[in-house]
């Protein structure tokens, strides 16, 4: 009898070892946890969900820290600014020392010199005003990352919509830097680098290169023109015709008159203004009979026709 109840016993803790131990039921750190309640299987989810969150938070605070980089650059180009206030007052305080130079020039140039001052702190002031504003998107995601924790594709939008914020913010303030740089060249200077951007079909700067030499007045109708071109070129036509316009009434006998006449006229023509078209083209080829540009305008007043 003793014998059977021996068996009978190790039989049955045989099968008990190849059963999962009744201790781990609820063991939330298993592997693959078993046995739990309902409270047990809500806490299971949500440590799951928190361990999803903090592998998202790794990719959050990357982007932060290209964020950080991106506010790091605004710091650069201040720090450039001050460099350039810092040259201002050096050369101001020569010009005082040196005794050789006369009355009028010293005042003509402390006058240059406290202009120019004045320009690089006031964007002095406007590039503090745009790092103070990117500081404060940037406090405010960093808030809402703490807050709330969004899905990833909003999070994927809100960062395209910051970096497209800073991007454009920087743009700006390195254009303004770039007028502010070309207004303190020589005219000549300034329309020699338009006419070469222009042959090199970079028409956007061209055109802002163009603006500031009209500003300068050095060679108004010229660069007026060759605005009317960019516009043309880009298909622009509205634009080209004012521009050309503008050159015509600053100066009508430039060597470029017949190409002014011409582009004006096909403007004309893609606008619709037919009637207007024909004019241009007729008055060209009267005037400017021998001319290429001439050519051109006989065969599409034909077309016209």
């Amino acid at each position: 009898m003793k014998k059977s109840i021996s068996i009978s016993l190790l039989f049955s803790l045989s099968l008990f070892a190849n059963e999962p131990s009744a201790f781990e039921a609820g063991n939330l750190d298993s592997p693959n946890p078993y046995g739990l309640t309902t409270s047990e299987k809500y806490i299971l989810q949500n440590k799951k969900e928190i361990d999803r969150l903090k592998k998202e938070s790794i990719v959050y605070f990357s982007k932060i820290q290209e964020l950080e980089e991106k506010v790091e650059g605004l710091r650069s180009i201040v720090e450039g600014v001050d460099k350039n206030l810092n040259d201002l007052r050096l050369k101001f305080e020569k010009l005082l020392k040196d005794k050789e130079s006369s009355k009028n020039e010293l005042q003509n140039e402390i006058k240059s010199l406290n202009e120019d001052l004045n320009k690089t702190v006031t964007l002095q002031k406007e590039n503090f005003e745009q790092i103070k504003s990117v500081l404060k998107e940037l406090t405010s995601l960093i808030d809402n990352i703490n807050n709330s924790y969004v899905s990833k594709e909003e999070f994927k939008k809100e960062m395209e919509g910051i970096y497209s914020y800073i991007d454009k913010k920087i743009t700006s303030i390195k254009k303004l830097q770039q007028k502010k740089s070309l207004m303190s060249k020589s005219g000549a200077y300034v329309f020699k680098e338009a006419k070469r951007l222009f042959r090199e079909k970079k028409y956007d700067l061209a055109k802002e290169y163009f603006e500031v030499s009209i500003k300068k007045h050095y060679k108004p109708a010229t660069s007026s023109y060759y605005i009317g071109e960019i516009c043309f070129y880009q298909k622009r036509y509205d634009c080209a015709v004012r521009y050309y316009k503008k050159s015509a009434s600053l100066y009508s006998k430039s060597s470029f008159m017949p190409t002014l006449m011409l582009h004006t006229a096909v403007s004309l023509e893609k606008l619709g203004e037919k009637k207007q078209a024909k004019i241009f083209y007729e008055n060209l080829i009267k005037k400017f009979p021998k001319t290429k540009a001439a050519k051109i305008a006989k065969n599409n007043l034909k077309k016209l026709r």
